[in-house]
């Protein structure tokens, strides 16, 4: 499905609630399912990534019911626990979703399962090793095609933990080993040079497990866990998308309800503010060991800045929306080393050049993965073709993009947005002119 924009609805004040959190999402189920017991999941991310997760937990054994309860979709989730999944799964698809089949192929290889992982055309070209590797040290037994898909996974003589010093900034190859680390013998532990979104280590603690985590080193063991209900609070990575879209409208305002405030997801908040954003947030509470509340947000005239390569593996989701903020600022922006943004759905780095030639925007990268955009002064006012890509963060970035476009703007293949954001264009009805084609 192609759209086409037509530029924004002026002075508007709306207040939103988004769908649940993806990574969070994931982890309800893996990591949730590990003991043995009943539990639900509330605020579920009903995303294309996710209910790929959901369909390889029931092959599994685990026993998923969706019900509504007061016009919300909840998850009744009633697992026999990791000792008593079934053994050998087969062959599983796991689409487009690398947070899927790298967190997955740690719970498979610590519950010693048998299964052969394939996905997507994308999938099939992300890297493998930076799993493999680390589960193969801990006595896994993967075999792959040159470090990409498929996996074969076998079955083990049973997983021992390990230190291992993190090569990549990823919270999916760190999740991996901490799960197969909690089902090893021993103790594992992780050491992490770049902080990463720490959403394992949270839902760990929160069910009990005994996991211990000092500065930048992670330890994990096995031990007693327990089945707990599980809220998912509003995905940060989605609100950035609404958070653009006033920031570059006129005179228009809005509140984003009840979204997961986890330090290691708003680095992009941070750095929105030292460019200029007029954005508050209000802290409402804790739930399962992640801090929520409400974010406010208005019309702004952005600065260009520097960001700093250590602060890139916590803002990898939204480079896509910064670049194109970036791209109406005052001066110069430079993102440092983004190398890592070849390795998502699409090398995101072509997918951002490009597009912003598209739309008349300079924007180069060098040697150093440096990526530098230089803004443009004016409006514009021409029809303009997008293409996504077939990547959902490059698609919601350049819909932002389209407020600025008094001409038509044309994004190809905008459904893939549904692998993190379904019915993304319900959140932005009041917000731009849109018609699918």
């Amino acid at each position: 499905m192609d759209i086409c924009i037509y530029g924004s609805k002026k002075n508007w004040d709306i207040s939103l609630t988004i769908p649940g959190d993806k990574s969070i999402g994931h982890r309800s189920l893996i990591i949730g399912c590990i003991p043995k017991g009943k539990y639900k999941i509330e605020n579920f991310s009903f995303s294309k990534d996710c209910l790929t997760t959901l369909e390889i937990i029931k092959k599994l054994g685990v026993i998923v019911i969706e019900k509504i309860v007061d016009n919300n979709r909840v998850l009744y989730v009633d697992s026999p626990g990791y000792t008593n999944f079934n053994k050998d799964i087969g062959t599983v698809n796991c689409n487009n979703s690398g947070t899927t089949i790298r967190l997955i192929s740690g719970l498979l290889c610590g519950a010693n399962i048998k299964a052969i992982l394939v996905g997507d055309d994308s999938l099939q070209n992300r890297p493998m090793k930076r799993i493999i590797e680390p589960l193969t040290l801990m006595n896994g037994h993967i075999e792959s095609k040159n470090g990409k898909l498929p996996l074969l996974i076998n079955k083990n003589d049973g997983l021992k933990g390990i230190e291992y010093n993190m090569t990549v900034p990823s919270a999916q190859v760190k999740s991996s080993i901490l799960i197969a680390g909690f089902l090893a013998s021993e103790k594992t532990i992780v050491t992490e040079f770049h902080k990463t979104r720490n959403h394992t280590e949270k839902l760990f603690k929160y069910l009990n497990a005994n996991i211990n985590i000092n500065n930048n080193k992670i330890s994990i063991e096995n031990s007693n866990i327990e089945s707990k209900d599980i809220f998912v609070p509003g995905d940060p990575s989605s609100a950035a998308f609404l958070i653009g879209a006033t920031i570059l409208s006129e005179k228009s305002k809005m509140k984003l309800n009840n979204v997961l405030l986890n330090d290691g997801r708003l680095k992009y908040v941070d750095i929105l503010k030292r460019m200029g954003a007029n954005i508050s947030i209000n802290k409402t509470g804790f739930l399962n060991e992640e801090l929520i509340g409400d974010i406010y947000v208005e019309s702004s005239n952005l600065n260009g800045v520097t960001v700093k390569s250590d602060e890139i593996p916590n803002i990898i989701d939204e480079i896509p929306i910064l670049s194109v903020l970036a791209a109406f600022a005052k001066g110069n922006t430079l993102f440092e080393n983004v190398e890592e943004l070849k390795y998502k759905e699409c090398d995101r780095v072509e997918a951002i050049i490009e597009n912003l030639q598209n739309m008349g925007i300079e924007s180069t990268i060098d040697g150093k993965y440096n990526l530098k955009i230089k803004p443009i002064d004016n409006l514009i006012e021409k029809n303009i073709e997008i293409d996504s890509y077939n990547d959902h963060r490059i698609a919601l970035a350049f819909l932002v993009a389209a407020i600025k476009n008094h001409g038509k703007t044309i994004i190809k293949n905008y459904e893939c947005t549904d692998i993190s954001f379904p019915k993304s264009l319900n959140y932005f009805k009041d917000v731009l002119k849109i018609e699918k084609m």
